[in-house]
């Protein structure tokens, strides 16, 4: 169950996104976006929908053999609702929100350190694998920003030499050896905590574990990068697969880079500023950001929305039943 605050921030993001489109359609030609609107069918849709859906699933399925690495076994259904519940509140930055699923898991004796760590992994490797996925814009984009591949050198170099740091236990020591140093309790407190998470998602960093993590997150965010680009077909400007797959990453980790929760307005102006620089109507670089995250973000908030409702109901009859 969401609270009052959680409650709060969900709304005013969603009046944040409703202002933020409604602007730009409203201060664009009207008309021609909501033609390009119209030519996604409902079976268009459907498949659209489903292609996010399974990206929840396989993230899922990730999730799950992570939490199972710590020896927890949760009743599968259950742990899938708690999962999607997360996603109620992925418009938070970072999707630090998400962790609401340590709430959800406690009962089950898993660690907040544990939750925390399989969260932390997650985040490590869908950064690991939309970088992936933007460094195709060495090869497809024919006017080659280097604003943008600054951000991806830079990216990679970090990413370089944090997976193999992580993999051992070197930062481990280093923070036990500023905790010996350092007298302050609130300060020394927090390192643990952070010490504590790393000794944890050290055991989801080893070379079979990282592997099928990063295999699971490629064929997830596929899916996602698909999205966007059977909108772009759709709507009559039908680019090559690998050129929308660098756009969508790029739009995506740009997003995440801002710190403005769930990227609204920052992932859109992004993708919509790319679109341009191939020659894109304008029409169509707001119409289409603006349906992919439709497609893939807020699709998953309504899913989560939706999870955290069955949940409440779930445990309201389960109390009624103690009753």
């Amino acid at each position: 169950m969401l609270t009052k605050q959680q409650q709060r921030a969900l709304s005013l993001s969603i009046l944040i996104a409703a202002g933020f489109y409604l602007f730009f359609i409203v201060s664009s030609d009207t008309d021609k976006i909501l033609n390009a609107v119209k030519q996604i069918t409902i079976t268009d849709w459907i498949v659209i929908l489903l292609c996010s859906f399974l990206n929840y699933l396989l993230r899922f399925v990730r999730w799950n053999s992570y939490i199972r690495s710590f020896e927890h076994v949760i009743p599968l259904k259950r742990h899938f609702a708690y999962y999607l519940a997360g996603l109620a509140l992925t418009t938070t930055p970072a999707k630090a929100g998400e962790t609401i699923r340590s709430v959800y898991l406690q009962p089950y004796q898993v660690k907040i350190s544990e939750s925390l760590a399989c969260f932390f992994t997650e985040r490590l490797l869908d950064v690991t694998v939309m970088v992936f996925l933007a460094s195709f814009l060495f090869f497809t984009f024919p006017d080659l920003n280097k604003s943008y591949a600054y951000f991806i050198i830079s990216l990679l170099v970090v990413l370089l030499i944090a997976l193999p740091l992580l993999s051992t236990a070197l930062p481990q020591s280093f923070l036990q050896f500023i905790i010996n140093k350092i007298k302050h309790h609130k300060i020394s407190s927090i390192l643990t905590h952070l010490q504590s998470l790393l000794r944890s998602a050290h055991n989801l960093l080893t070379a079979k574990m990282l592997s099928r993590g990063l295999a699971i997150g490629l064929i997830a965010w596929l899916l996602n990068g698909f999205v966007f680009y059977l909108i772009l077909v759709k709507v009559g400007f039908p680019v090559a697969l690998p050129l929308a797959l660098t756009i969508y990453a790029i739009s995506i980790l740009a997003g995440a880079a801002s710190f403005i929760p769930g990227g609204i307005g920052a992932t859109e102006a992004v993708m919509a500023l790319m679109l341009l620089s191939i020659n894109s109507e304008p029409h169509i670089a707001i119409a289409v950001p603006i349906m992919t995250r439709l497609a893939t973000l807020w699709f998953a908030v309504c899913i989560g929305l939706l999870a955290n409702a069955y949940l409440s109901v779930n445990n309201s009859q389960k109390t009624q039943t103690e009753k």
